[in-house]
């Protein structure tokens, strides 16, 4: 199926935003490879943690802004919502996945347990690639009806949030600030320590 054409921001600010968010994507590539290399060497490196580095935008000046970015999604209701809806002014946590993706599934529990302790003040967003194809959303459905996860699941049934944020790798994990801003992008399975701590730092 061909790929929905994404509106791109219309305004200069919003164009270098984008190169920010590449830029991020970049770095994330080269600290997974760097971390990787390092762990294999050292005996230490196991499938998954490998892409557990992190790229945090160096300056609140540059911080790409949420709205850049907005996507329509499905809920699980399947009621047509967006992802600065869903963020509904607090800090947001999205999280790109596929029932496919084994890391994506292996670190589902941990996110169970960080939602049950931030979801008061923190939203989530748990946005499976429904490309049509290798993902359905008959069978994320089926996936995630067989679990007793209450995270809030939605599907990307059109790519548009997907390709907005040029996921090129599941697991994604976003971090946004209750303002909009674009805090960190996260390849690959997360550390829950560390994203304990990226939701603290904004109480």
């Amino acid at each position: 199926m061909d790929a929905p054409e994404l509106n791109a921001p219309s305004s200069a600010a919003a164009a270098n935003r984008r190169g920010v968010v590449i830029a991020l994507a970049i770095l994330v590539a080269v600290l997974v490879g760097a971390w990787f290399a390092y762990g294999t060497l050292a005996g230490q490196a196991e499938p998954g943690d490998a892409a557990a580095a992190q790229a945090t935008a160096s300056s609140d000046e540059n911080l790409p802004h949420l709205e850049d970015y907005d996507a329509q999604v499905l809920s699980a209701l399947g009621d047509s919502t967006s992802l600065v809806k869903i963020a509904d002014g607090k800090p947001l946590v999205i999280n790109f996945w596929a029932t496919w993706c084994p890391y994506c599934i292996q670190e589902m529990d941990d996110f169970q347990v960080i939602y049950d302790d931030y979801g008061d003040w923190v939203n989530f967003a748990f946005v499976d690639a429904t490309d049509g194809v290798r993902e359905t959303i008959e069978d994320a459905r089926a996936w995630i009806e067989e679990r007793d996860y209450t995270l809030p699941f939605y599907f990307d049934t059109r790519y548009e949030a997907t390709g907005g944020f040029g996921v090129q790798a599941f697991p994604t994990t976003v971090v946004v600030a209750a303002n909009g801003d674009i805090l960190t992008i996260s390849a690959g399975r997360i550390d829950p320590d560390l994203m304990r701590s990226a939701l603290d730092s904004l109480r």
